[in-house]
């Protein structure tokens, strides 16, 4: 027995003192699970800006208006999305470039050839083409009298109108004296409504006169070309 206490003793003795050593040189923990002193080998995380309203992404990539790196680029085109300081293209006559008037040309088998004058009288050049919307109009109130317009022969090519240039449409009106009192129907008109080409604007042109004002009758009783370029010769 006491052999055997001895042998137990000893054996004691030299685990306390192991474990004393490795306590302090801290090398081992009281676990035995092995401690490395260098931090593990990890991948930094990478973070990129979040996006902006002045720099997402795609303006990133083609030089956006931000500020910083992604933002250096210049704009290019302008709040309206026009490109800076570019020429305005040709754009669409309107009621407000134009002034319109009503020529007389000649008579010739009882029908009256008058021609409608378009005048850019704005400060930019503007486009035209087509045929204009023509009526006669009468009383105070600006009543449409009889049928609008009927077109003849083909619509032409657009015409370009600088400030100042003209362009103008044939409008041939029968004498009302060629029709008898029930298939004309006449009544006096003070002149017409005419629509610009693409224009849901008309104008006024005063001309008094007699106009036919059945709208069953067949045929026109007032006919209106395309437009021309320049004036009647």
């Amino acid at each position: 027995m006491t052999r055997t206490r001895i042998i137990v003793a000893a054996t004691a003795a030299l685990l306390i003192a192991g474990l004393s050593a490795c306590d302090e040189d801290g090398s081992a923990g009281a676990s035995g699970t092995v401690i490395n002193d260098a931090a593990p080998e990890t991948t930094q995380a990478r973070t990129e800006p979040a996006p902006t309203e002045e720099t997402g992404p795609d303006q990133a990539e083609s030089g956006g208006t931000g500020s910083g790196e992604q933002g250096s680029g210049e704009a290019t085109t302008s709040p309206d999305g026009s490109a800076p300081d570019e020429e305005p293209s040709s754009q669409v006559c309107k009621v407000a470039d134009l002034a319109v008037t009503v020529q007389y040309v000649d008579s010739a088998a009882g029908t009256v050839h008058q021609a409608l004058r378009f005048t850019n009288t704005g400060n930019r050049t503007c486009e035209i083409q087509g045929f204009p919307g023509v009526s006669y109009v009468g009383g105070d109130d600006g009543h449409q009298i009889g049928k609008p317009a009927g077109r003849s022969g083909d619509k032409g090519p657009a015409i370009t109108l600088d400030p100042g240039s003209q362009a103008w449409a044939p409008l041939a009106a029968p004498r009302p004296e060629n029709y008898d009192e029930a298939t004309c129907r006449p009544q006096e008109a003070r002149g017409f409504r005419v629509y610009p080409p693409q224009e849901y604007d008309s104008v006024f042109v005063p001309l008094p006169l007699t106009a036919c004002s059945n709208t069953e009758a067949v045929g026109n009783f007032l006919t209106v070309r395309t437009l021309q370029e320049g004036s009647p010769s």
